[in-house]
């Protein structure tokens, strides 16, 4: 009796399994370079059965096929790339996000940027439109004005923030665009209040002499004080008639 190759039974099988695949549009044959890159995708690590009524581990797993055996080798040999380019291009796309709303709200002008009666710009309001168009990244170089009370109020607002730069002469100026605002801080009144009540606050400076008038007379006659004060003390010059130094 002839013996068989167990390469043989092992192509039989491949085979049997490839045409029942194909038989039932499943999908590519197995083992071919279009089965693999299906199955590229395939999360790794164990999966998520259900089995007597119960979810094998209990905790959340991916289901579905198991990683082929070269893919769980590629994903072990290489670990832990891909994955940390993923969470630092995620991480990137936050700190981006972060900054540009913090540059969104630098280049607006605010409601006390502009007069309530007529909505010109204050000084304040065309010194910080000189800054967006000179200072800021071009990327960033976008003015936004916030809308006020009513859409009339956004409106003339555009117009005269517009109408600064052409007046300056400004190359290329950055666009104005209108947008809903809710400044949180404070109006600059009520900082500068702050600082004068502080200033207000602060104690008058008192200078000491450490040790004057509470050592009673020196040798030589002068009153003791500190070392090298004005009076008594090492060094110091006795007031009294016919004595000599102080020690």
């Amino acid at each position: 009796m002839r013996r068989i190759s167990w390469r043989k039974i092992l192509l039989a099988g491949l085979a049997s399994v490839g045409m029942a695949n194909v038989a039932s549009a499943q999908g590519p044959f197995p083992f071919t370079k279009a089965w693999y890159a299906e199955r590229a995708n395939d999360p790794p690590g164990a999966r998520q059965i259900d089995s007597h009524g119960k979810l094998w581990p209990p905790y959340p797993r991916p289901v579905g096929p198991k990683q082929t055996k070269l893919h769980t080798y590629h994903y072990a040999h290489y670990w832990p790339y891909p994955q940390t380019c993923e969470d630092e291009a995620y991480t990137r796309n936050i700190f981006d996000l972060q900054s540009a709303n913090g540059w969104l709200s630098a280049t607006t002008l605010h409601d006390y940027h502009f007069n309530a009666e007529n909505q010109q710009l204050t000084d304040g309001g065309r010194s910080h439109l000189l800054w967006v168009a000179q200072s800021v990244p071009p990327q960033f170089r976008t003015v936004y004005v916030a809308q006020g009370s009513s859409g009339e109020a956004a409106q003339m607002r555009v117009t005269n923030s517009e109408q600064f730069y052409r007046d300056m002469g400004i190359v290329n100026p950055p666009q104005v665009l209108a947008r809903a605002d809710i400044f949180v801080g404070r109006p600059a009144v009520e900082v500068e209040r702050i600082r004068q009540l502080e200033m207000l606050s602060i104690p008058r400076p008192r200078l000491f002499f450490i040790g004057s008038a509470t050592l009673g007379a020196s040798p030589g006659g002068g009153v003791a004080g500190g070392a090298g004060g004005p009076v008594g003390g090492a060094g110091a010059t006795s007031t009294t008639s016919g004595s000599g130094m102080g020690r």
